[in-house]
């Protein structure tokens, strides 16, 4: 009898729906930290689901809607409880509104991701990911505690939540991961690179390093962005100088 293969990605899924769940749980009990690294590793189990689906040639509309409901509890529920739990509660109903907000934006930009979608690949995203996003608040509290044995930057947690949270509902071009086969690797060797080198740090030094390469990557759209806009203006600005020139 031969047996399908569409179920393999679907059960990274739903194990990245199952790690943001236990993450939530872990919360109720205290255990911030472990909750913390179940966000990340339900991105980890996020980012592997499409790559085998289209690895496997398996890949689908099914696919794509069921990572996207995964994606709102691991990455929209599960962060914004962890930042409640450990720091906006204190903060009466102002908290509840500023904690909901990787919830809230989350579910937006995931709702027009999939509205957008033209087929099942993507050179780019449009807006910071939403796994990329709680990401980076989950591991900011890892570096925290790792650092100093509690939160003590609540007003740049206050900054990421806010940035990321509309980050996530921009139009600001994001990198993707780069492909598993040789071929992508060699088609594109400065990501393949830096996509490894980050790797390889977050695997020797993760407490240490996996908050500050995900901030890098959260604040690379805007900078990307600046950066073309002023290479626009300058381009823009020799191009009249030759025209008054000739």
């Amino acid at each position: 009898m031969k047996v399908k293969k569409n179920w393999v990605p679907s059960a990274f899924t739903m194990a990245n729906m199952l790690a943001g769940y236990f993450s939530v749980i872990l919360c109720t009990g205290g255990k911030f930290i472990q909750a913390a690294w179940l966000i990340v590793a339900a991105a980890v189990l996020d980012a592997l689901d499409g790559k085998i689906a289209r690895f496997a040639k398996v890949d689908s509309r099914f696919g794509v809607e069921y990572d996207s409901l995964a994606d709102v509890v691991s990455f929209g529920l599960a962060p914004s409880f962890l930042i409640y739990r450990t720091v906006f509660n204190s903060w009466g109903i102002l908290g509840i509104l500023i904690s909901a907000g990787p919830l809230v934006f989350g579910s937006i930009r995931l709702a027009r991701f999939n509205i957008r979608l033209k087929g099942l690949s993507k050179e780019y995203f449009e807006g910071l990911p939403i796994p990329s996003a709680a990401v980076t608040m989950a591991t900011f509290l890892v570096f925290n505690y790792h650092f100093w044995g509690y939160m003590r930057w609540e007003k740049v947690l206050l900054f990421l939540v806010i940035a990321a949270s509309v980050l996530m509902v921009t139009s600001i071009r994001y990198e993707t991961m780069p492909g598993f086969s040789l071929q992508a690797a060699m088609e594109d060797r400065k990501k393949f690179l830096m996509f490894f080198g980050g790797t390889v740090l977050v695997i020797i030094f993760p407490q240490e390093a996996f908050f500050p390469l995900a901030l890098m990557y959260t604040l690379s759209g805007p900078i990307n962005l600046i950066w073309s806009v002023f290479k626009s203006s300058d381009q823009k600005t020799a191009e009249n100088i030759k025209e008054a020139n000739e």
